[in-house]
């Protein structure tokens, strides 16, 4: 989403859109650590400004990290950014080739030939656990830091996701065709628009023999289970972001759990998964190390 104007008057909705953080949040954070404290108009209608999301912004960044609300929340703008950069120096890998540099170049031109072309080729050079560590992880997150910088636009971020997605399944292909596991159903709740951790995980799922069906983004309760009924899969996996973690999503989550039997693991990742304090038989899985090594692990059992 845009920034918003260094005058603007947001509404507390306005400023869940442009951070991904639930009105609810923002109202438990104010009680709790005194951010985001809106001002009042002359009316008497209170409103939020364009720091205020900026900083709400960075400290969305930080939870995504694994920073906890009350370590971040609190903070100065000033000590919430040396925390940032000492967290990115600390998880950024490697990159003596400068590909990443380059890659992000192309996504700063919009040079999708080029994109593609690059991502096609580390992924058959890497094979396909090193292209996701190596590449498609601290791509992400390169480009995310950009968008918080304001140093890249939503549209910058969509064309990013759109070419890795495609790069994503292609590398796919080849295992979904020699696969002969267990089905795993990979989807998102609705209201969740963020689909890479999706393809993360069908990738993942797939080099280790699992068939993976990925219903995609936004997918209502209704029709994760009607999908369910249909193909009968041995493991059900839901992504959760930052952006839809929360009461929501555990709410669908125990809806999902209550109606899937329990011999059906029902896996949740992403960053929002923790946050969103899933219910007694879901397994929380963070992280790219911890997602192989579930898929590998149900790959085997089955």
């Amino acid at each position: 989403m845009a920034a918003p104007s260094a005058d603007a008057r947001l509404s507390i909705g306005a400023v869940a859109r442009a951070t991904g953080l639930s009105p609810d949040t923002l109202r438990v954070w104010q009680k709790r650590y005194g951010f985001p404290v809106p001002q009042r108009r002359s009316s008497g209608h209170r409103f939020f400004t364009a720091a205020d999301v900026r900083r709400l912004r960075r400290i969305a960044d930080a939870l995504a990290r694994g920073h906890r609300a009350g370590q971040v929340v609190p903070l100065a703008p000033a000590k919430l950014e040396l925390l940032l950069s000492a967290s990115a120096r600390a998880s950024a890998p490697a990159d003596p080739s400068g590909a990443i540099d380059a890659i992000l170049g192309f996504v700063r031109g919009h040079r999708g030939g080029e994109l593609s072309a690059a991502l096609s080729s580390d992924a058959a050079r890497l094979g396909p656990a090193e292209f996701l560590r190596q590449r498609i992880v601290p791509l992400i997150a390169a480009v995310g830091d950009g968008w918080l910088r304001g140093e890249l636009g939503v549209h910058h971020e969509h064309f990013f996701t759109e070419r890795v997605e495609d790069a994503l399944r292609s590398a796919r292909l080849p295992f979904d065709r020699a696969a002969s596991g267990p089905a795993i159903l990979l989807a998102a709740l609705d209201g969740e628009t963020h689909g890479l951790g999706l393809q993360i995980a069908a990738l993942m799922a797939a080099c280790s023999g699992l068939q993976a069906h990925v219903l995609g983004t936004d997918t209502p309760v209704s029709e994760i289970l009607a999908a369910f009924r249909a193909r009968r899969p041995a493991i059900l996996g839901i992504s959760v972001s930052v952006s839809t973690a929360g009461l929501r999503t555990r709410r669908r989550l125990e809806a999902l759990r209550a109606a899937v039997s329990m011999s059906v693991p029902l896996l949740v990742g992403g960053d929002g998964a923790r946050r969103s304090r899933p219910p007694g038989g879901c397994v929380i899985v963070e992280g790219l190390a911890q997602t192989q090594e579930w898929m590998r692990r149900l790959g085997v059992s089955g």
